[in-house]
């Protein structure tokens, strides 16, 4: 008996101008470490790929410029104010070989091994059918291409000094992941995940990011805690007026100059589908 995958949670960190302008300064934050893991790739132009989860941009610029005029870019994204979104980005970047499609990333009805990559960036920790999204990921490539994978893994989310309202909120909102389904340390098991869909040649790469009170990403864990708010009290992991103190707290701590908030540690996977024999 087949059974039809899970429905997915709702993208708890809305969708809306603001996520909007969150999502590109992401992109152009990770920009470094997307041209990393497109150095280690086989892309030499010409190449069909897809990028699932693409939000508002994704790193569907970097793929454009990779794969060049004879290649064709596709950006996947289930939430249709997303697509709208990129649909303004690849007209105002002029990106002519991108495409866009709207779909669930686990049943996207895109042909099966049509794309010589495809790739995922911070979908993976963010939606409760993991699995299925991978499986769907390895059928749409082609035998000899590639799946790559990016999700980040908690395990380096920490400030400096430590502050408890700091830890107070990650471990409310890691539950309140955990709850939905999702995981916050699934980026060190990336590459095992991999290799249990039958990919070979499975690599690893692991970074992370250091801010201070002058960096937009500092509040980071502050501005989460405010998009979540309502799923956070709904569930009982924290009461409004709770909510209201840690979050004060930690508002000064972080604006203290001496203060540091390292980033989650970004873990980038990808592997081969085998080619035909």
């Amino acid at each position: 008996m087949t059974t039809s995958p899970p429905t997915p949670s709702p993208y708890l960190l809305g969708a809306d101008d603001e996520e909007r302008r969150r999502l590109l300064f992401q992109a152009e934050l990770l920009r470094e470490d997307t041209h990393a893991l497109l150095d280690r790739l086989p892309l030499s132009g010409g190449e069909r790929v897809l990028d699932v989860g693409c939000g508002p941009l994704g790193i569907m610029d970097a793929l454009s410029a990779r794969v060049g005029e004879a290649g064709q870019v596709v950006g996947l994204d289930a939430e249709p104010r997303m697509i709208e979104m990129a649909r303004r980005t690849v007209a105002e970047r002029r990106l002519a070989n991108v495409s866009l499609a709207t779909a669930d990333a686990a049943d996207t009805g895109l042909p099966r091994s049509s794309f010589d990559l495809v790739h995922t960036r911070l979908v993976l920790m963010n939606v409760p059918h993991t699995d299925e999204v991978l499986d769907e990921m390895v059928a749409l490539t082609t035998p000899g291409g590639t799946v790559a994978v990016q999700d980040v893994d908690w395990l380096t989310r920490v400030c400096e000094p430590p502050h408890p309202s700091w830890d107070r909120l990650v471990t409310a909102i890691a539950e309140l992941w955990r709850r939905n389904g999702m995981d916050v340390t699934l980026g060190r098991r990336l590459p095992g995940m991999l290799r249990r869909r039958g990919l070979v040649d499975v690599r690893v790469r692991a970074s992370t990011h250091v801010f201070q009170h002058t960096d937009p990403y500092q509040t980071l864990l502050i501005d989460r805690a405010r998009l979540c708010r309502s799923a956070l009290v709904e569930h009982g992991l924290i009461t409004d007026a709770e909510l209201d103190d840690h979050v004060g707290a930690l508002s000064r701590h972080l604006d203290d100059p001496d203060t540091l908030v390292v980033h989650a540690t970004l873990f980038q996977a990808w592997g081969t589908r085998p080619a035909t024999t």
